[in-house]
């Protein structure tokens, strides 16, 4: 269950609340670290709205590449148990849309480490042969790209808030 204060913290972003603002009134000597955290992983309001559709724009990239790799995935599982082949290790094809989906999950809710984890991901993902092909090499780009706007314009470095 997520913690009151990260409600507080998400309701005053939204309301278009500054961050010293909040800092202000909400800080206690007993949560101030972890509300400087909330306060530098979530977008203001206003960044949100203006981000809206590019960020969707990601999520529905991420997510056609994740579906993509679960349907080969289903397809390996398949020919792997019509030639009685089956390995619980061909399980762990399932950790790279597992992630992706948690990834995901940050990503929708404009979570700073969603876009951070994906950055480092999707570059990752170029190391593999089959990522490198037409159109996966072009989603990769596009979506590394994104991410690495989307984490610029949400999280300038001046908003970030010091101790």
């Amino acid at each position: 269950m997520a913690d009151p204060l990260e409600h507080e913290v998400l309701k005053a972003l939204k309301s278009g609340t500054g961050k010293d603002t909040i800092l202000k009134n909400l800080a206690t000597p007993d949560n101030k670290d972890d509300l400087i955290w909330y306060l530098n992983n979530f977008p203001t309001g206003k960044g949100r709205l203006e981000n809206k559709w590019i960020n969707w724009l990601l999520v529905i990239l991420l997510l056609a590449v994740t579906v993509n790799k679960l349907y080969f995935i289903a397809l390996l599982q398949l020919k792997a148990i019509s030639a009685n082949m089956f390995s619980p290790m061909l399980l762990l094809d399932l950790i790279v849309p597992a992630i992706n989906f948690f990834i995901l999950s940050k990503i929708i809710r404009f979570h700073r480490q969603g876009y951070q984890f994906m950055v480092v991901l999707g570059t990752l993902g170029l190391i593999r042969p089959e990522n490198r092909v037409m159109p996966n090499l072009a989603f990769y780009l596009v979506i590394i790209g994104l991410t690495i706007f989307l984490l610029l314009r949400l999280f300038p470095k001046q908003d970030t808030l010091k101790d």
